[in-house]
């Protein structure tokens, strides 16, 4: 048995995982719960469901088990007053010491070098290298040369978000005959020093390779691209200060179609809802996307589609939960290209675009030209409009180095870890090459061990969303909430299975 337990907490303030001995008490979670929301135990509401119809309650000396929260069980804190905005109190105040007082010389060398440090940390874009590699601090933690955690970055700035891309509005100004202009402002091009996400683990390899082998063996051959979106949960990143780490457990393959070079989800994908469902059933969430491409030109991490789409899918995927109610995305894009490094295999490469990038595409200003692969483009004003001035390493330009915009983000797959899914076989839906078919089911219980427990031989991902699809949701909530706790299949859901594949 394992010796923690995960809780699944919902609050006004957004979704927490909690992880607790197996042994805590009530006490243990309701002090957990003040830490992170700031809401005293003596106040604090639980229950099952969002309404506060299944509340859950007991002494404080009681055991998590005493009371049915069981790992994985998902708990709302129903108060409504709850907010995690307490916590910017609890932050540990940044001390400035006082600047000593430097000679006329000493000061203008200060500044001399001060000035070409920051116009190679913020003004540069980023480097088209294949991973940047992180040193260490003194307290153990991994400090990117580029990128700092966001969270780290802002204590810095004593929590201070008013001045962040995120924050502003680039509005273009109506040009009025015979009246006074109030022109834009120019806005300076530099690339993001902060990242939201850290890292991307890929838990579900097998996951990963039937994506990867479907596109490589079926469709690369045709110049046709494949696109997926991932779910997982994110975690800590112990690695960084302040870190955070998305976990990629499975990939959900929707209708799409080919729009130019690239693979476009369908609008309006009827099923997407329930995998949505399945997935929250198993304590996960959509995290990102998953596109293949071709080889891009020299240098060139994101062409400029790619970062226009994936600042569209940032903005679409944000929220004010954080503490500050920052407005964020932690929505990670991976782009699965032949690499050059490995004999023009397959690679995976996880971006994000920099909050400038999607604060361009928010406001209509940014666009890309067919003829040019490696510039966003600034789009021409109006007869009777005035755009904002972008200014790039010094000099007034419409045409952006798309490197600008990207955010890396570091992949990793570790060697031993214990994924959501013991299975990866059950045929994908919507591949047009491979449609599922009713007989499906009856081959994928033959080919799995009888001698597993009843959960393990349901954890597979698109086994879930098949049954959704042609039996029933309640039912595959039900078995997806077994695989989450690894618990054994209701004995009526078991019969019903056994009909439909004897």
């Amino acid at each position: 048995m394992s010796k923690d337990i995960t809780i699944r907490l919902v609050s006004p303030a957004g979704r927490s995982r909690v992880v607790l001995p197996a042994t805590a008490t009530f006490a243990d979670l309701q002090a957990d719960v003040k830490t992170r929301l700031g809401v005293e135990p003596a106040d604090q509401r639980f229950a099952l469901d969002p309404g506060g119809k299944q509340p859950i309650a007991g002494a404080p000396s009681a055991t998590l088990a005493e009371l049915k929260i069981a790992n994985g069980t998902q708990l709302h804190l129903v108060n409504k007053e709850a907010s995690i905005a307490g916590q910017v109190l609890t932050k540990v105040p940044v001390s400035v010491s006082p600047e000593a007082p430097v000679s006329k010389d000493a000061g203008a060398a200060g500044s001399s070098a001060a000035g070409s440090g920051s116009a190679s940390s913020s003004s540069a874009p980023a480097s088209s290298s294949k991973e940047t590699k992180a040193v260490s601090s003194s307290d153990g933690k991994k400090v990117d040369p580029k990128f700092q955690t966001f969270d780290s970055f802002i204590r810095g700035r004593r929590y201070d978000t008013g001045a962040l891309p995120g924050s502003q509005k680039y509005v273009t100004a109506k040009i009025k005959k015979g009246g006074m202009i109030k022109l834009p402002p120019s806005v300076s091009i530099k690339q993001q020093p902060y990242r939201h996400i850290d890292t991307l683990s890929v838990i579900n390899v097998p996951e990963v390779e039937n994506f990867i082998g479907y596109w490589n063996g079926f469709l690369l051959e045709n110049a046709m691209q494949r696109v997926g979106w991932m779910y997982g949960y994110y975690l800590e990143d112990n690695n960084y200060d302040e870190g955070t780490r998305a976990i990629m457990e499975g990939i959900y393959e929707p209708p799409q179609e080919m729009v130019g070079e690239m693979a476009i989800p369908l609008e309006n994908d009827p099923r997407l809802e329930k995998v949505d469902r399945i997935a929250e059933s198993c304590g996960l969430e959509r995290i990102g996307w998953m596109f293949t491409t071709l080889l891009l030109d020299d240098g060139v991490l994101l062409c400029p589609d790619e970062v226009i789409r994936i600042a569209r899918l940032q903005n679409e995927n944000s929220s004010d939960r954080h503490f500050t109610k920052y407005r964020l995305s932690k929505f990670v894009s991976c782009a699965v290209r032949p690499d050059p490094e490995q004999g023009g295999s397959p690679g995976i490469n996880p971006f994000m675009v920099s909050e400038q990038a999607c604060a361009m595409v928010r406001d209509g200003i940014a666009t890309t030209s067919p003829a040019d692969r490696r510039h966003v483009l600034v789009r021409e004003a109006a007869p009777d409009e005035s755009i904002p001035d972008f200014v790039v390493e010094g000099s007034s330009n419409k045409k952006i180095a798309t490197d600008f915009f990207v955010v890396r983000v570091n992949d990793t797959a570790p060697k031993k870890h214990q994924r959501m899914f013991t299975h990866a076989e059950f045929p994908r839906e919507n591949r047009p090459t491979h449609p599922q078919k009713r007989d499906d089911l009856k081959k994928y219980f033959q080919r799995v061990p009888k001698s597993e427990p009843s959960w393990s031989r349901f954890a597979d991902f698109h086994l879930l969303l098949y049954i959704a699809q042609e039996i029933d949701m309640d039912t595959a909530c039900i078995i997806g909430n077994c695989v989450r706790d690894r618990q054994e299949i209701p004995e009526g859901v078991m019969m019903i299975i056994n009909q439909i594949t004897q």
